[in-house]
């Protein structure tokens, strides 16, 4: 409660926010006490506000604040009545624990007479209260040593914490590291109980130190990790995090222990089912509205829908933020009326209502449109700074203040005097916001990558493109200007920015901005300067000598046929055996030959009939499924000669002879002796160190005894066989022959890029 009240906020002319004091906080928590909720229009006649005033939380979703319900239950007249107002705290609080821990009813009653005071049937009515369920978000240590802080002053939540001694620990960079550091004192971010953790040397299995976000743990010592301590139950999530372990433990082995973890931060590592159903409707609505708005854009131009550009799709959102009203949509600073045709031309611009060079601040919340004069008068400034050159023109502060107020409510205050500084929060600035913004970073990734190095921060990935592109990095892959998502190495390019995004170059990045605003330029940098002279020749060096590192799964298990069923073997017309149709004229049919299982059961031969030895003939059919691998194996005169081992062969391999048969070391399924054997995601190598070149191996033809190889760097290969640029993929189809002549030989790739290549041998 003290934490919500001390963050309400009165929102006075001007788009102004006011602090309650000290009285009317207090004022307010006393009637919280009472209450279960209070209304927002209940709380202006409390504090004796006007009607006409607004509160920063008050919204049509949410017209009240939460008050006591356990002190508002237990306080009715049935309960305790006003007694239970006149308990101090430490009675209320024991009070409570019984009702929540006593189990026996008799005994509780008897606790609550002798202790209370009350009769019998008061303390029945209190035994048999409905209290609310949950959990408080603090500790009850945390809340005895930051409770008191909140109560002091009207402060927020992260000061008191601050004042309550609760501190961000950092490491001196110089500082030595030999496994397990110093304790850190922290409020955990979750169940809000103050931990004491370590700092590791490595990351040890996530399970073991994030305890909260996982479950369904043995708990026994001889147990495997993940069954110890439990795991999390989305499977991406559990990967991901998994992998991360792994790359970040190789590269502390390699390079040692970081005194700086820079995350790009993209997406949420895990959400739950509703946040996921809340993100795709709102994907699905931003796409209904984007295409009515290209549809309306393309009428009004005369044009196609395809010519209609990003930036014109961009304005009608921002020109439909400003007011409901059709007729009402005027420029924020001139109040000039804005109409659909002056909107599509020239007349009327994209504006960053808080400076970009400043922000960084890139997002629709940051942009209006505005008329072309308006925004050359406003220049580099938020609308404060610029309000004594409005009035020169005739434009009154008072009256754009009165226009953002029909705007979205995270926009409006950027218009305001304080709108800068409420943005920056409690930043000292622009460089401090953009360095630690987590708010899309999963919880979890960045609290794991804390245990080993607490000076983890983020980069916003739209600033990473925005640099990439200033850089002139998108056509490093050669993509002429854009980005170049088939390629796996584009994930490297952006390290390449992350890695040298310190608090200089983004000074450097904002006074560039501030130059091309300054010079009337659309584009937000005329001329990003580079980190450092041949940066871009660096990084196409570095780029050009990545081993791509892929995760093979050697695992057998998998579909081994479709799902289609066949009827039986069967001579058509022409005298050909087929499984299913006549003579081809169905889509589905199947040369009998090629049927992987026949289905027989011996107590159908009446239905089915029985071969000339009088055995029953199968009735049902099914297809092969998935390839396990392709065995290279070397015949008695040194060639080599290939067979694809397919899933269910597989299968059958295991249950009758075990896994050491299948996998073999030295010998493949035909008796001879093994050269290689390749599973879908392994890596050979061709060609010597001057000319070598990797591939992975993404599938197998059991068929033709021949593997499907691709360059190690080629993305999304399969979603690309059909278009347009299918031939740039470097597909190549090789036998056990054709791979001896290439002097092809199984490699592997750490996961930080280090190859391993035994070379070739005959």
């Amino acid at each position: 409660m003290y934490q919500e009240v001390n963050n309400l906020r009165i929102l006075r002319e001007g788009l102004k926010e006011e602090p309650l004091t000290l009285k009317q906080r207090d004022d307010l928590i006393a009637a919280l006490e009472k209450k279960s909720k209070l209304t927002f229009t209940q709380i202006k006649k409390l504090l004796g506000l006007g009607g006409t005033v607004q509160f920063n939380f008050e919204d049509p979703k949410r017209q009240e604040l939460k008050g006591n319900t356990t002190s508002a239950i237990l306080g009715k007249t049935e309960h305790f009545g006003e007694a239970w107002f006149k308990f101090d705290e430490t009675k209320q609080d024991a009070i409570v624990m019984q009702l929540v821990k006593e189990e026996n009813e008799a005994k509780l009653v008897r606790w609550l007479q002798d202790e209370t005071g009350v009769d019998e049937q008061n303390a029945e009515a209190i035994a048999n209260a409905s209290l609310p369920e949950g959990y408080g978000s603090l500790c009850e240590k945390a809340l005895a040593r930051i409770l008191p802080e909140l109560k002091k002053e009207v402060i927020t939540y992260d000061k008191a914490a601050k004042a309550a001694g609760f501190h961000h620990s950092q490491l001196n960079n110089n500082q030595e590291i030999p496994g397990i550091t110093f304790p850190l004192e922290r409020i955990d971010p979750e169940t809000g109980e103050i931990k004491t953790f370590h700092l590791f040397h490595q990351l040890p299995y996530y399970g073991e130190v994030l305890q909260r976000h996982v479950g369904f743990g043995s708990g026994k010592p001889e147990d495997v990790p993940e069954k110890r301590y439990g795991k999390i139950a989305n499977p991406t999530v559990h990967i991901g995090l998994n992998q991360v372990r792994l790359v970040v433990n190789a590269l502390i082995k390699r390079y040692g222990h970081p005194s700086e973890i820079i995350v790009e931060l993209a997406r949420d590592l895990k959400q739950s089912r509703e946040q996921r159903k809340e993100e795709q409707q709102r994907q699905a609505d931003n796409q209904k509205r984007n295409a009515r708005i290209r549809a309306d854009i393309a009428s009004a131009l005369k044009i196609s829908e395809e010519r209609v550009s990003r930036d014109d799709i961009e304005k009608m959102i921002l020109w439909e933020e400003l007011s409901a009203n059709v007729a009402d949509r005027r420029c924020p600073y001139s109040g000039t009326q804005i109409s659909m045709a002056m909107l599509l031309s020239d007349e009327v611009e994209i504006e960053h209502i808080l400076p970009f060079s400043q922000t960084l601040d890139d997002s629709l919340n940051n942009k209006t449109v505005a008329m072309r004069q308006a925004n050359r008068i406003k220049g580099n400034r938020t609308p404060w700074e610029a309000r004594n050159d409005f009035a020169t023109q005739g434009w009154k502060y008072e009256d754009m203040l009165a226009r953002a107020e029909q705007m979205p409510k995270s926009k409006r205050y950027r218009f305001a005097e304080d709108g800068y500084q409420r943005w920056l929060k409690d930043d000292k600035g622009f460089l401090a916001r953009a360095l630690n913004d987590t708010r899309h970073l999963s919880r979890v990734a960045f609290e794991y990558l804390k245990l080993i190095c607490p000076d983890t921060r983020v980069i916003p990935g739209r600033m990473t493109a925005m640099l990439r592109a200033k850089f002139g990095l998108n056509d490093v892959l050669g993509l002429h200007g854009e980005k170049n998502r088939n390629d796996h190495r584009h994930h490297a390019v952006d390290a390449c920015v992350i890695g040298v995004t310190d608090q200089g170059l983004l000074q450097r990045f904002a006074k560039a901005s501030a130059s091309a605003r300054e010079k009337q330029l659309n584009r937000l940098v005329e001329s990003m300067p580079l980190p450092w002279d041949n940066y871009r020749e660096h990084v196409q060096r570095a780029i050009e000598n990545i081993q791509v590192s892929h995760k093979p799964d050697h695992g057998y298990e998998a579909c081994f046929v479709d799902d289609t069923a066949y009827r039986p073997p069967h001579l058509d017309k022409f005298g050909k055996w087929r499984t299913r149709g006549i003579g081809g004229v169905k889509p589905n049919e199947r040369d009998a030959n090629a049927t992987l299982v026949a289905i027989t059961e011996a107590n159908q031969s009446a239905r089915h009939s029985c071969d000339e030895a009088g055995s029953p003939l199968p009735y049902k059919g099914y297809m092969g499924g998935d390839n396990y691998a392709l065995e290279i194996t070397r015949t008695d005169n040194g060639k080599w000669e290939g067979h694809v081992v397919t899933t269910f062969e597989a299968y059958q391999i295991v249950s009758s002879a075990g896994l050491k048969q299948l996998r073999h070391p030295t010998q493949g399924q035909n008796g001879m002796p093994l050269v290689m054997r390749l599973v879908a995601g392994d890596m050979i190598a061709t060609g010597t160190n001057g000319k070598r070149v990797v591939f992975r191996v993404v599938k197998m033809r059991a068929d033709r005894d021949q593997v499907t190889l691709v360059e190690i760097k080629e993305a999304n290969h399969a979603d690309r066989m059909n278009e347009k640029d299918a031939s740039l993929i470097q597909l190549q189809d090789k036998s056990a022959s054709s791979l001896f002549k290439i002097q092809a030989r199984r490699v592997t790739i750490s996961p930080i890029g280090e190859l391993r290549d035994p070379g070739f041998k005959e």
